[in-house]
């Protein structure tokens, strides 16, 4: 599975939806993203996640079954940094779904359900009131992929500095 590809597209995708559709202005939620291949073979991260429309930035916080964090800071690149590899990899989002044309382009297809395309992917949102219940879509490797929250916190004040981060000094640098 390209575990790097999914985890952009599901970082720009919460993002877009929660800066302006769902009138969400900072997010804070638990996650877990279940990702299915073509042989049925599973794979379940879990983490929580926090994003700021007005800063238009998220950090994903990966807990298992590896950690990593991975920041979008709102420019043209991911940051995403791996412990347990101890490296530190800087990502491009061409293409990941751009947040303001993502979010434009998303149409109310039933009670609760938001539907969008971008890059010949079709991601489908699932919500409750202001909050995201589930994201589904499948990626261009045909994973299904189903990112679901739970204790969300919404338009609440975040910790300061909860985007900010530290690349150790012996950590490898990547760029993609």
């Amino acid at each position: 599975m390209h575990v790097k590809t999914l985890v952009l597209s599901s970082i720009s995708m919460l993002s877009t939806i929660s800066a302006n559709m769902l009138n969400i202005n900072t997010l804070e939620s638990n996650f877990k993203q279940t990702v299915i291949n073509e042989q049925n073979a599973k794979v379940t991260y879990q983490g929580k996640m926090f994003a700021s429309q007005l800063k238009n930035q998220a950090l994903w916080e990966y807990n298992t079954p590896i950690e990593k964090k991975i920041y979008y800071t709102g420019g043209k690149e991911l940051l995403i940094i791996e412990p347990e590899l101890e490296q530190v990899i800087y990502a491009k989002l061409d293409k990941v779904p751009n947040i303001l044309k993502l979010l434009k382009s998303a149409k109310k297809i039933g009670e609760n359900q938001l539907q969008t395309r971008f890059n010949g992917l079709t991601y489908t949102i699932t919500t409750d009131g202001n909050k995201i219940n589930r994201i589904q879509y499948i990626d261009e490797m045909e994973n299904h992929v189903t990112i679901t929250f739970t204790n969300e916190r919404v338009n609440k004040t975040l910790k300061n500095g909860i985007f900010s981060y530290q690349i150790p000094a012996d950590y490898d640098i990547l760029k993609q």
